[in-house]
């Protein structure tokens, strides 16, 4: 008899074996890439950079210069708007779709003169205690019309904006993160001519991180609240502070 009970006896822990396995199956968790690729060729200008910028719902996501040909990598999923501009000649507006891990190669473009005359500014954007040159900032003028242009700074803090209207004042701003916002204002630019600007940021000053429990730091960030008065009518931190200094008081009452 036990010679019988043994080789059950196998054949039940195999078989409780192989039904573990199936019970809780290894899961391979694959990761996917959600950005894609856009490539093309600008027509070449002799002695011209050309500006590639990428807009996503009007605002600028990524800028690039180049003589001829464009590669712009690691864009999330979506439709943009491709700008394509360069001192003297029409700006091209293409829009484009973005597919996740893929290449859309787009159509050659060749830009066309400019019939009107127009300005051009650049400058430099740098750390005003540092002088580190400072890249990927947001720069917007803004012209007595309204109207906005915007650029991004490159590694080397160079910043760059063609095509302007000719012989108007401008309003150029910036605001960083870490740094005072500021503007400049721009002198009216005679046609066909470059202003060059230097602009130096302030950086704001590090905010003194206390121990929890011991109140705010000086700089802090206060939240928006809002809070009765005596007469329970409601009163906003946002109400006051555009243009005026708030100071806070809490009242115990006279217990």
């Amino acid at each position: 008899m036990k010679q019988v009970l043994a080789p059950l006896a196998l054949i039940l822990l195999l078989f409780v074996g192989f039904g573990c396995e199936t019970e809780n199956p290894v899961e391979e968790i694959m990761e996917t890439d959600t950005t894609g690729t856009l490539r093309g060729d600008v027509q070449s200008i002799d002695g011209v950079r050309i500006q590639v910028r990428l807009l996503k719902d009007g605002q600028l996501v990524k800028q690039i210069e180049t003589q001829a040909s464009y590669e712009i990598g690691a864009i999330e999923a979506g439709n943009y708007t491709l700008q394509i501009s360069a001192k003297g000649y029409e700006t091209e507006e293409i829009p484009v779709t973005v597919i996740a891990e893929e290449v859309v190669s787009l159509d050659k473009v060749t830009l066309v003169a400019l019939k009107t005359p127009v300005s051009h500014l650049s400058g430099v954007l740098t750390n005003e205690t540092t002088g580190e040159a400072l890249g990927g900032v947001s720069l917007q003028l803004t012209d007595n019309a309204g109207n906005v242009y915007e650029t991004l700074t490159t590694a080397a803090g160079v910043f760059t904006f063609e095509n302007l209207p000719v012989q108007q004042s401008m309003a150029l701003m910036i605001a960083h993160a870490g740094y005072e916002d500021k503007e400049v204002a721009v002198e009216p630019i005679p046609a066909d001519e470059t202003l060059e600007l230097t602009v130096k940021l302030t950086p704001l000053p590090e905010v003194e991180q206390l121990p929890p429990g011991q109140g705010l730091s000086i700089g802090t960030q206060a939240p928006d609240f809002a809070l009765p008065d005596g007469n329970g009518k409601a009163h906003a931190l946002a109400d006051y502070i555009p243009d005026k200094n708030v100071v806070l008081v809490f009242y115990r009452g006279g217990w």
